[in-house]
């Protein structure tokens, strides 16, 4: 019996000993694979710091294979990845993964009653930004533009539309009265968001996987400068006066403060996890970061670069904008399916509205008395009174929107 037991002992350890190896060089391959062909759009920190279910990594990679990544030419590529993330990134042990309920609208949603104002939202997958009516909510255009769009910005006069495609490392400029198109070059790598000076001459371009912002100037056409900032550089903002555009650096957990008239880095200021987008106060005074990787909103002086206070928000804050006056501060909370009206001053919550569908990105009617959210995974863009907070109206959009502004 003792020796039947210790042959039973050294065969389990035998067997523990081989079984990492076996592992182990499974891992490596997907690591291997996913290195070398997963990281169009986002850096490998970004993508790890997802935790999916196997069905859901399979509807990203079957997603990325429609959209042209490497390994849609080999199907045990697509396997060995799948593995791969599943095995490092899936679920926490006793998570539930929320689903998504649709959007219902109010019963009797009040026309919008503004100055005559267009929306355009961008979107990833269709590869194009539509053109809506912000009073009828009908589409008047929808312009095809680069690979994996992601940000767009107008003009300061509201005549042409930027777009950054992440995917075809360019710029789209969008005619707004026409819808005709053309293509700037010369970005870094994956270019993100971007934003233009108040003159309209200069467009400055985030590029995540090159950790750099690009200068285009809008009337070559051209790149004139390229300004090393944090790693990983993904939401833009300029202030009103245009002399400082701020860069929030996901990976470095800080904002680069660039010079506009040397094009030089002159601060950085640090934040909570995972700055991803920036608000600027009318005045000037006061930035808005939304943490994505820690649920925080950070309130900068941006004058003196420090953080004023820091506002629990709710999980995977995405996007941030700020009323015409500067009072209120709304937020996306992708991760808690909901959009909420903060306090500029203080961040104390006003006011909390559900959004199914992932809300992303956020636009204010010229009038400020509605909110377009967009729903990224509904691929809608949900309206919202903002005095009344409760939705008024859903419109569908295109696959997969990420953003969406609005001109008057």
């Amino acid at each position: 019996m003792m020796v039947r037991t210790m042959a039973l002992v050294v065969i389990g350890i035998l067997a523990l000993v081989a079984m990492p190896a076996v592992g182990m060089a499974a891992e490596d391959e997907g690591e291997l694979v996913f290195k070398q062909n997963c990281q169009l759009c986002h850096t490998a920190e970004r993508v790890q710091a997802k935790q999916l279910t196997r069905a859901e990594w399979q509807k990203i990679i079957d997603r990325m294979v429609g959209l042209g990544c490497p390994i849609r030419t080999s199907k045990k590529k697509q396997q060995v990845v799948l593995d791969y993330l599943v095995r490092t990134q899936g679920p926490v042990a006793g998570a539930t993964v929320a689903s998504v309920a649709p959007t219902t609208p109010a019963a009797s949603a009040p026309a919008y009653t503004g100055p005559a104002a267009k929306a355009y939202v961008v979107n990833e997958e269709s590869q194009d930004v539509w053109a809506i009516d912000v009073t009828t909510h009908q589409v008047l255009a929808k312009a095809k533009v680069g690979k994996l769009p992601h940000g767009i910005t107008p003009s300061p006069d509201g005549k042409v539309l930027y777009v950054t495609n992440m995917g075809s490392n360019n710029i789209t400029v969008i005619n707004t009265q026409t819808y005709a198109t053309m293509t700037m070059s010369a970005t870094g790598l994956n270019p993100h968001a971007c934003v233009v000076t108040p003159n309209g001459r200069y467009l400055y371009v985030s590029n995540p996987s090159s950790n750099d912002v690009t200068v285009h100037d809008m009337q070559t056409h051209q790149a004139v400068a390229t300004i090393a900032v944090g790693k990983f550089p993904h939401g833009v903002e300029i202030g009103p006066d245009g002399k400082r555009v701020y860069v929030a650096n996901m990976d470095a957990s800080d904002i680069s403060v660039i010079d506009t008239a040397t094009n030089s880095l002159v601060e950085t200021i640090p934040t909570a996890a995972g700055p991803h987008r920036i608000a600027v106060s009318p005045d000037g005074k006061l930035l808005y970061v939304v943490n994505a990787d820690a649920n925080r909103l950070s309130i900068i002086d941006a004058e003196h670069g420090n953080e004023v206070k820091s506002v629990v928000v709710g999980m995977d804050p995405e996007d941030v904008v700020v009323a015409a006056g500067g009072a209120v501060i709304w937020v996306a909370n992708a991760g808690s399916q909901s959009v909420e009206a903060l306090d500029a001053k203080t961040g104390a919550v006003i006011g909390i509205v559900p959004v199914a569908g992932g809300p992303h990105g956020l636009a204010l009617t010229p009038d400020g008395k509605e909110l377009w959210i967009v729903a990224i995974d509904a691929n809608a863009v949900v309206i919202v009174d903002t005095a009344q907070r409760k939705i008024v109206a859903t419109v569908p959009v295109g696959q997969r929107p990420h953003l969406v502004v609005i001109t008057p």
